[in-house]
């Protein structure tokens, strides 16, 4: 759950029950809908610090869930994150990226040093 204090600061309340993230936080972010298969299309989104792809993968069979991550590793920035949701890792799928340890949470960071050249995911090239 979000604590008082982050619904209060970082949120808006939209009297029906829900919330919305402020529109200060939301001048910070891109949200983007896109079709994570479609590499032309992935590519057009930049260069990111953070992904956020939750309850996402588990709809994928594991060729597609391979080539997403791959699209996810190519679009983070050096040191950035990728979060999945509780029903989803990368443990059966050999990758690139690190598994870090947050307070109650397991998150997967590119390696800061990534070679441009290297692999994302065992076996398949970049």
């Amino acid at each position: 759950t979000t604590s008082p204090y982050f619904v209060h600061t970082y949120f808006k309340d939209m009297n029906d029950g829900t919330h919305r993230v402020s529109d200060r936080v939301r001048s910070l972010v891109n949200f983007n809908c896109l079709n994570l298969l479609d590499p032309f299309k992935v590519k057009l989104v930049g260069k990111v610090d953070v992904i956020f792809c939750r309850n996402v993968l588990i709809y994928f069979d594991k060729s597609s869930r391979i080539k997403v991550i791959e699209h996810f590793f190519d679009l983070l920035n050096d040191g950035g994150y990728l979060l999945l949701g509780h029903s989803e890792s990368l443990i059966n799928l050999s990758t690139a990226f690190t598994l870090k340890h947050l307070k109650n949470d397991l998150v997967y960071q590119k390696p800061v040093a990534s070679s441009k050249k290297g692999k994302s995911v065992k076996g398949h090239s970049k």
